[in-house]
């Protein structure tokens, strides 16, 4: 999915994964911090044994409607 109008900041606290981001993929662990600008394409998928937790901080405030999805 993207997001048309939000960029959201993520914070990587627990467990690890990975994250695609446009065209370009990452291997995420705790400390990891990142910014997905508005209309960028991206998707996560845990690697770890234990749940990820992230802090994510989105602008403006974010009320569930601006999630598109897409095909892969």
């Amino acid at each position: 999915h993207y997001h048309a109008w939000h960029t959201e900041n993520l914070y990587i606290v627990e467990g690890r994964g990975t994250f695609i981001i446009g065209e370009d993929s990452f291997e995420v662990k705790p400390g990891d911090f990142f910014t997905i600008p508005p209309g960028t394409p991206h998707s996560f998928t845990t690697t770890s044994d234990k749940p990820v937790k992230a802090l994510s901080v989105q602008s403006p405030e974010f009320l569930g409607e601006d999630r598109i999805f897409v095909e892969d």
